[in-house]
């Protein structure tokens, strides 16, 4: 009869899912469950980050255009 391979990674993937399911339990009791980060709330700042950047862009890009004008006259 052969001997069944170990898994000497199985033992570190329990604690480490415990623990965090510990962690945000905790999270949720101490901070409350609206003020956990969520994907959802963290793609809403990247879409608001991302757009604050092309306002930017787009008003970099007039006030360049309105340089090269007064230049050029």
């Amino acid at each position: 009869m052969r001997n069944a391979p170990v898994d000497i990674t199985a033992a570190p993937r329990a604690v480490i899912g415990a623990t965090a399911g510990l962690i945000y339990r905790v999270g949720c009791s101490v901070l409350g469950q609206s003020r956990i980060p969520t994907a959802q709330a963290n793609a809403w700042a990247a879409v608001c980050a991302d757009r604050q950047r092309a306002q930017e862009r787009a008003e970099l890009e007039r006030w360049l255009a309105t340089g090269r004008q007064r230049r050029d006259r």
